[in-house]
């Protein structure tokens, strides 16, 4: 319960109200003087530990009301006091020693369990560089059975039955071949000196073809290139 003055101030006034109804029924009940203190004293009881508790707290709240609407009906003769009345006013000292019990017990713990869920997520990039076709997927190897003998016993004259193990045969390795890619001013210089070598030994310059087969240019762009070295050395 929380430590709140209004809080206590407010139960005690109620509890006060409420433990004259409860003593008036129970002395018209039959109950003696003094033994009729201990209804009021036990619906008291109850209440705190099931508000503390914070459980039975409807049923405390209904059985207070039920008692102190039956002590005024009794109190101005709307009620009389019958068997019933009587049966259930005597009820409530055992009724209370039970619930407090129960109450006293306290309310399982249920232990927290905590799961953690890792989500593993696997993504298979593809890096493809310039002038590069995609490389294909591998295909799954096939399995390889190797036959082997089952020890003994067997019938005599009869070979032994053989027992057949799958193996994952090995993955055959692809051989990628990746494009050089040169820039334009590596083109130049390379065609330059190919120019060079092409007159330093044949006196001559250099040809489409030779463009073509050293640095793997069309036609078009080795004519071009030998032009530009050419004209321009």
């Amino acid at each position: 319960m929380k430590r709140d003055p209004l809080l206590w101030a407010a139960l005690a006034a109620v509890l006060t109200v409420l433990a004259s109804a409860e003593y008036q029924l129970a002395v018209a009940c039959g109950f003696g003087q003094y033994v009729a203190a201990g209804v009021p004293a036990a619906l008291d009881v109850y209440a705190l530990a099931a508000l503390r508790a914070r459980r039975d707290v409807f049923a405390v709240v209904l059985t207070l009301i039920g008692v102190n609407a039956a002590s005024h009906l009794v109190e101005v003769g709307l009620l009389p006091v019958s068997v019933g009345l009587v049966v259930a006013v005597s009820a409530v000292a055992p009724l209370v020693l039970w619930r407090v019990h129960r109450l006293s017990e306290g309310k399982p713990v249920t232990p927290e369990v905590t799961t953690e869920v890792t989500t593993e997520v696997t993504t298979e990039v593809t890096v493809t560089r310039a002038g590069q076709e995609p490389r294909p997927a591998l295909p799954e190897p096939p399995r390889v059975v190797i036959p082997t003998a089952v020890p003994g016993p067997w019938k005599a004259g009869e070979p032994p039955a053989p027992v057949t193990t799958a193996l994952p045969a090995v993955a055959a390795r692809q051989v990628v071949t990746l494009p050089v890619v040169r820039t334009p001013s590596e083109l130049r210089r390379e065609a330059r000196r190919l120019h060079r070598e092409a007159v330093r030994s044949t006196s001559r310059p250099v040809t489409v073809k030779t463009l073509q087969d050293e640095l793997g240019l069309s036609r078009r762009d080795a004519t071009e290139l030998r032009r530009e070295v050419v004209e321009r050395p």
